[in-house]
Order: C-alpha cells, then sequence, then structure tokens
C-alpha cells in the first residue's frame, strides 16, 4: 500500500469553516502579500480572542488555529479591512485545554462571560450559559452584549 500523499488524496473530511477578520498587524501583513503578489489563501491563523471572530498571523512555533481557504477585501465607515474565510482545525479554551471543533452554536449568557471563555450551564431554567471557569467546554468566539448571546465553538 502506498502513502497515501503519493495517491493524490489530499485534504477530506467535514471541517468548521467560518468567516474571520483580521487584527490590524495582521490587516498590514496581507496588504504586503497582495502588494507582492504572494498568495493569501493557505496562510495559516491563530484566533487573537480579543475581538469577535478576529484572526492574526501566528508567530513562529505557535499551534495554528486554521487556515484561510478563500478572502475578499471590505469597507466600511471604520475603513477598508478584509473577510476572511477560514476553515478551522484548533482552538485553545480559558484553561488552555486543545480542542478539534465541530461547529459554532449561538446560545443565551447570563452572568459574566469573556471571549475564549469555556461555558457552563447558569440557572434552573436550562437557558443560559455563564463563564466555566475550569469546568466548562467550548471557547466564546463572539459576544453579543447587546441581546445577551454568544457563539460558542465547540
Amino acid at each position: 500500500m502506498g502513502d497515501i500523499l503519493s495517491a493524490g488524496i489530499g485534504t477530506r473530511g467535514s471541517f468548521v469553516q467560518i468567516s474571520c477578520v483580521p487584527d490590524a498587524t495582521f490587516e498590514a501583513e496581507i496588504d504586503a502579500l497582495i502588494t507582492a503578489n504572494t498568495k493569501v489563501v493557505g496562510k495559516l491563523v491563530q484566533f487573537t480572542w480579543a475581538n469577535n471572530y478576529e484572526v492574526t498571523s501566528p508567530a513562529d512555533g505557535a499551534i495554528p488555529d486554521g487556515e484561510i481557504i478563500g478572502y475578499r477585501k471590505t469597507t466600511s465607515a471604520s475603513g477598508a479591512s478584509y473577510k476572511l474565510d477560514v476553515r478551522i482545525f484548533h482552538y485553545m479554551d480559558q484553561n488552555s485545554a486543545h480542542h478539534t471543533p465541530v461547529g459554532v452554536y449561538t446560545l443565551e449568557y447570563s452572568g459574566t462571560i469573556a471571549l475564549q471563555d469555556s461555558v457552563i450551564i447558569n440557572g434552573t431554567d436550562y437557558r443560559y450559559v455563564d463563564d466555566g471557569t475550569t469546568g466548562g467546554w467550548g471557547a466564546v468566539i463572539a459576544k453579543d452584549s447587546t441581546n445577551s448571546k454568544v457563539d460558542v465553538l465547540f
């Protein structure tokens, strides 16, 4: 039986694909890549956990969280940026536990919760989540404080 890569099979399976935004540093790097006519697709990324769905260019030796599979330039009142289509294959929660994602789920929250927090049930009506501290699961990837909802990467 031959080597799988030599058979040309390549990447396969079910992956979580989400839209992300670059942080300011990574945005400048993408601008430079485009100016230099260098590929952006295929670049590995890491979550910043500073803003909703935000990624950056990982440091040498870091564990990547995903790969850019597509991108487009965006413009808004706050300026130009990019919408990055990212295939996610790793994330780390607030307790430095590493996980393989299977999806993103929107839940209501009560209490104090932040990006990268794992979640637990909060209250006896079983509708809300809160910061899981050392005993939760998943990681909050986006928080809407106006509507008390979080997107949790599980």
